[in-house]
């Protein structure tokens, strides 16, 4: 009998965690930063700021909505590319992360972001996601990390601090304004990806426009169902 309390006052603890735990404000997205991939269009133009992806004011994380989003429905086993391209504005340094995104009943849409910021290199686990607007109960928002990448060509040898923050993978090609990450898919389902910029030295002017973003992806994308 003591085993038995002892288990459902564990129980009754987690559950208790689980409720306590700071629900995390959504953005809701739309269709001019969050856009679907699919086979019969693995390859478009998308938009984001030089200094969407890594951002001071936002304690060097990514910003949401100075970003763009992208999602596509992977099949396990598969091995995909997905590259952006900003050669055509020079000083543009392009970066991206993908996640394993779980959608269906009881978890928060696909036209739902983090609000505010992202972190470019972790899970998000979120069990009470709200509307960052009105506060609205969502659902779950579990986005498992799954790869990033930025753009390291042309920046010199030694990079300031803001380069330097948390895991990103800095990737050299030879490519300057060009970044592509494989990403082995391990079950499947949807992934999101976002995509913005790294604002470098000295910065690109209008940092605060919104530039283009040449996105591919190459591998075997399904349908949606």
């Amino acid at each position: 009998m003591k085993c038995h309390v002892s288990k459902l006052l564990m129980a009754l603890g987690l559950a208790g965690a689980a409720t306590a735990a700071s629900a995390l404000e959504w953005a809701a997205t739309n269709e001019t930063i969050n856009f679907p991939f699919r086979p019969d269009n693995a390859v478009q133009t998308l938009t984001a700021r030089v200094d969407a992806y890594s951002n001071s004011t936002m304690g060097f994380k990514g910003w949401t909505h100075h970003s763009s989003w992208l999602y596509m429905k992977l099949k396990k086993g598969e091995l995909y590319n997905i590259t952006v391209d900003t050669s055509a504005v020079p000083g543009f340094h392009p970066g991206l992360t993908c996640w394993k995104r779980p959608l269906g009943n009881g978890y928060v849409p696909i036209n739902f972001a983090p609000g505010h910021f992202y972190n470019q290199w972790s899970s998000i686990m979120d069990p009470n996601a709200v509307n960052e607007v009105d506060k609205a109960k969502l659902g779950k928002g579990y986005m498992y990390f799954a790869v990033n990448g930025w753009d390291r060509d042309g920046l010199g040898d030694i990079l300031p601090e803001q380069f330097q923050q948390g895991n990103m993978a800095a990737i050299l090609d030879g490519e300057a304004g060009k970044v592509t990450v494989q990403l082995l898919a391990d079950y499947t389902g949807f992934y999101q990806c976002v995509v913005g910029g790294i604002a470098p030295e000295p910065p690109v002017e209008g940092t605060t426009l919104r530039y283009p973003m040449q996105v591919s992806v190459s591998g075997k994308l399904l349908d949606f169902k």
